[in-house]
C-alpha cells in the first residue's frame, strides 16, 4: 500500500539512478526508458510505503520504495516476498508485472508494469472469483519460504495478541484485554493443507483493468487459510478505510455465493470472530498513534458494520 506523501526532489533523483542501474543487471530484452523524475507521480491511497507512476515510452512503471518500519503482526510488509509472488503470478492474470527489485540506498525497491484502470468500487462476484483463482494455484517450491498466515484459531489468538500487546501501554483504557476475553472459548483447529494468499485483498489493492481485475500490492502474502483474505475483503473497516462503507448484507451474501466453496464458507463464519478481532487490533493499534479514521474502522468492526 502506498502512502501519498510530498518527497524531496533530491530522493526521487537518488532512486531514479538506481533505476538505470537495476534494469542494467535485469539484461531485460526490452529495458524501459523511465521518464526523469520531474515527471514522477506520487501515488497515493494506501498506508506503509512510498510508490510513483512513471511514465514510459511502453507503458508507465510503478516504483515502490518500501518503509518496512511500517509493518506489523497482521499487514507485514516484506519485499522479498512481493517480489517472489510477482515472478510466479506474472502470467496468470492475477498480479502486475515484476521488472527489478533491489535493495537501494533509500531502502528496499520493486519496480513493475503499471496496471491501468481505477481501484475497486462494486462487483463483489469479481473480487470473490479473483480471489477463489488465487487460493487454487499451486503453490511452487520457490514460494515455500513464505511466511505461514495465521491458520486456526490458536493461531489467531497469537496474532492478535502480538498485535494488541504493543498499544496496551499507549492507552488508558484496557481494550486488549477486552478483546481477548470476547474471543469464542471453542478452538477451531488449523487445515490440513493451506494456499497461496494475497494477505490484504482491500479496495486499494484491487485494480479494474481492461483485461480484468488484478491484485496489487503482494507485501504480505502467506501460505495460510484462504478465509483470511476472504475476512480481510468482507471486513467492514478495511471497506470504510478504503472505500469509504462497509458492504452491505446482500454485498456479503452475493461475494460467498460467488465464491462458491461451502467448506470455506462454512469455516469462515466460524472464524469469524477471530478475523474481526485481528482487523479490530490492527485498526486500534493506529488509532493509538492518532488515526481517527481508524478508530471510526474499528467501531465498524465491533459492531459488524
Amino acid at each position: 500500500m502506498a502512502v501519498e506523501q510530498a518527497e524531496p526532489l533530491a530522493l526521487t533523483h537518488r532512486l531514479a539512478r538506481e533505476i538505470s542501474a537495476a534494469l542494467a543487471r535485469q539484461a531485460l530484452a526490452c529495458a524501459p526508458d523511465p521518464a526523469p523524475p520531474a515527471l514522477w507521480q506520487a501515488l497515493g491511497g494506501g498506508r506503509s510505503n512510498l510508490c510513483w507512476r512513471i511514465p514510459a515510452p511502453d507503458g508507465d512503471l510503478v516504483l515502490k520504495l518500501y518503509r518496512v518500519q511500517n509493518a506489523g503482526p497482521v499487514f507485514p510488509n516484506d519485499p522479498e516476498a512481493e517480489a517472489a509472488c510477482l515472478l510466479h503470478l506474472q502470467d496468470q492474470a492475477l498480479a502486475p508485472q515484476l521488472l527489478a527489485h533491489w535493495q537501494g540506498a533509500e531502502g528496499p525497491c520493486l519496480l513493475y508494469r503499471h496496471l491501468p484502470g481505477p481501484l475497486w468500487q462494486s462487483d463483489v462476484t469479481q473480487v470473490a472469483r479473483l480471489l477463489r483463482r488465487l487460493h487454487r494455484v499451486p503453490v511452487p517450491k520457490a514460494l515455500h519460504g513464505l511466511r505461514r498466515g495465521p491458520d486456526g484459531s490458536a493461531a489467531l489468538r497469537q496474532e492478535i495478541r502480538a498485535q494488541a500487546r504493543g498499544v496496551a501501554g499507549e492507552e488508558a483504557d484496557d481494550w486488549p484485554e477486552k478483546l481477548m476475553q470476547e474471543l469464542p472459548a471453542a478452538e477451531i483447529p488449523p487445515l490440513q493443507k493451506t494456499c497461496l494468499i494475497h494477505g490484504d485483498p482491500v479496495p486499494g489493492n484491487l485494480v479494474a483493468g481492461p483485461e480484468g481485475l488484478r491484485l496489487i500490492d503482494w507485501q504480505c502474502p502467506a501460505l495460510g487459510d484462504p478465509c483470511v483474505d476472504l475476512a480481510t475483503f468482507l471486513s467492514p473497516a478495511m471497506q470504510y478505510l478504503y472505500r469509504g462503507e462497509p458492504l452491505s448484507a446482500p454485498e456479503r451474501t452475493e461475494f460467498l455465493a460467488a465464491y462458491d466453496d461451502p467448506l470455506v464458507t462454512r469455516r469462515l463464519e466460524a472464524l469469524w470472530p477471530f478475523l474481526s478481532a485481528r482487523i479490530i487490533a490492527h485498526c486500534q493499534s493506529r488509532a493509538a498513534r492518532g488515526s481517527a479514521a481508524d478508530a471510526r474502522a474499528a467501531e465498524l468492526e465491533r459492531h459488524g458494520g
